[in-house]
């Protein structure tokens, strides 16, 4: 029997997601406006998913779906807790709609016979599984070092592949680099940082004085505005389940 052209298998992707508070079209046109003029090579063709469980039901998908793709980024599909109507017509229009992992456990805890409709559509194995590959115990990776010495300029741009980063200088605005393992700058970190860039859950930022455009861990990233906690400081950024965090070094 010749091979299969080809199989299907259940895996997981981190996906940007972006949630609306609003479905004023002009509002998000605006927001989106100023967050892609901060970083707009970082979010060039960035797969995203649109929460919209905050909104009620009057939403013009189609004209959400556009504007997402306006700005340059691939639309994958609508998520959030809504109900079974809004999700039928999200997928009557020719929409995906994605169920959250978490709230995929969630309900299978609570209920004893979940809907097949609630399995989420990126992970398809059984659920013992999954959750068994969640308890396992993460091997932990050891990169070598990159070492760059002096500034980072506006334009430049370090990767370190395979390794960890350690810039021995600051990186100015504009400026970006990117590691599969850690970054350490000694210096102020100006610019975008991507540290885990290949799908390093546990990646670390560090720096003497945070007052980034961008940072970025395993596919999670902070813009400016998410930093005022510990701006001009010195600190590390570490993700936590799907949540970045930042604290003040020692």
């Amino acid at each position: 029997m010749a091979d299969a052209v080809l199989e299907f298998k259940g895996t997981s992707f981190t996906l940007s997601v972006i949630h609306l508070s609003t479905a004023q079209i002009d509002d998000i046109r605006d927001t989106l406006a100023d967050k892609v003029a901060q970083a707009p090579d970082f979010f060039n063709l960035v797969p995203v998913l649109v929460n919209i469980e905050q909104l009620d039901t009057t939403i013009d998908y189609s004209a959400i779906k556009a504007l997402v793709e306006e700005f340059n980024f691939t639309f994958v599909g609508f998520t959030g807790v809504i109900s079974n109507e809004q999700r039928k017509l999200i997928r009557d229009l020719g929409f995906s709609f994605v169920n959250a992992a978490k709230a995929v456990v969630a309900k299978q805890v609570t209920a004893n016979t979940p809907e097949p409709e609630e399995r989420s559509a990126l992970a398809s194995e059984p659920l013992a599984e999954q959750v068994a590959a969640k308890q396992m115990p993460v091997e932990s990776t050891l990169f070598s070092d990159k070492v760059h010495r002096g500034q980072i300029r506006s334009g430049q741009q370090v990767y370190a592949k395979g390794q960890n980063l350690v810039v021995i200088g600051s990186v100015s605005a504009g400026a970006e680099v990117i590691a599969d393992g850690n970054i350490h700058i000694y210096g102020a970190l100006r610019g975008r940082a991507i540290a885990g860039a290949q799908g390093h859950q546990h990646a670390q930022i560090y720096c003497q004085s945070l007052e980034a455009e961008l940072v970025s861990i395993n596919g999670n990233y902070w813009l400016s505005d998410s930093m005022q906690d510990h701006w001009a400081t010195p600190v590390y950024i570490h993700l936590t389940d799907t949540e970045l965090m930042s604290s003040k070094l020692v």
